[in-house]
């Protein structure tokens, strides 16, 4: 008998053992078929020969580094489509928002590096079940979006996030953020207002005036905290403004819990 669901493959491709080995193992126990390559170019054919519903990459590799695997991907129309899930040593801005410019869907950076997190991020991406479709279970999910450049503190709230069984996605800025909105159904914005290119009051303002997501809440989470400024965010249609220095990554989270329970 055929089985309703077939099961889903992960890629893993990195060339460190121990964590090619830890990865395997905490993915096979969740239920997922999982293939492996230690350098670029087994990895890259892998990818392309395989077919994965999901991508673990690390970023320096030998052969052929992760940079110019997802470069490949991307020219081969293979991204954004494929989720492709970032860990690597390196959490410098430049090295993220390359590769969320390449459609990558989340980073981790090794240093935070916890196995359990991972197969949760897995989970949540491919719609929490190593046998279930998305489409199954898509509506389930909460899914927040994080628009932030600020690596540390989008870490810390993933990770919040995650733990509550929250899918959080991130961008670097307002264009790839609206990319994000448009093929995924997010249900809340975390948003900065300082953002290279277009600023977070300009995007939330375009947001507000556009019917698919005038629906969106969006709490606004910034540095600038002058009575002005956080009059303007409020004008601009924010269900609520935070200021960084004066509140907690749990605040900020309670806050959302807040805001999506009404």
């Amino acid at each position: 008998m055929v089985p309703e669901h077939k099961q889903k493959t992960i890629a893993v491709i990195d060339d460190e053992e121990v964590m090619l080995n830890l990865l395997t193992e905490k993915l096979s126990r969740a239920g997922y078929a999982v293939k492996t390559a230690r350098d670029g170019i087994e990895g890259y054919t892998l990818i392309t020969s395989e077919q994965p519903d999901l991508v673990l990459l690390d970023m320096t590799l030998p052969r052929m580094s992760g940079f110019t695997i997802l470069e490949n991907l991307n020219k081969e129309k293979i991204l954004p489509d494929l989720p492709v899930v970032i860990i690597s040593n390196s959490g410098q801005p430049i090295e993220l928002e390359r590769v969320v410019n390449l459609g990558v869907r989340d980073y981790v950076v090794k240093v935070n590096f916890h196995p359990d997190e991972i197969v949760k991020k897995v989970n949540y991406i491919l719609g929490s079940s190593a046998t279930q479709t998305p489409k199954a279970t898509e509506q389930s999910v909460t899914k927040v979006l994080i628009v932030e450049d600020d690596t540390f503190l989008v870490e810390m709230l993933a990770t919040k996030l995650s733990r509550m069984h929250i899918q959080p996605f991130h961008s670097l800025d307002a264009e790839h953020a609206l990319s994000l909105l448009q093929r995924e159904q997010i249900d809340a914005i975390l948003l900065d207002v300082r953002l290279p290119g277009t600023d977070g009051i300009t995007f939330l303002t375009q947001l507000k005036a556009t019917e698919m997501f005038c629906h969106i809440p969006v709490i606004i989470v910034s540095n600038l905290s002058q009575e002005e400024e956080i009059k303007q965010g409020r004008a601009a249609g924010a269900a609520a403004y935070m200021v960084k220095a004066h509140v907690t990554p749990d605040e900020i989270v309670a806050k959302l819990q807040e805001i999506l329970k009404q």
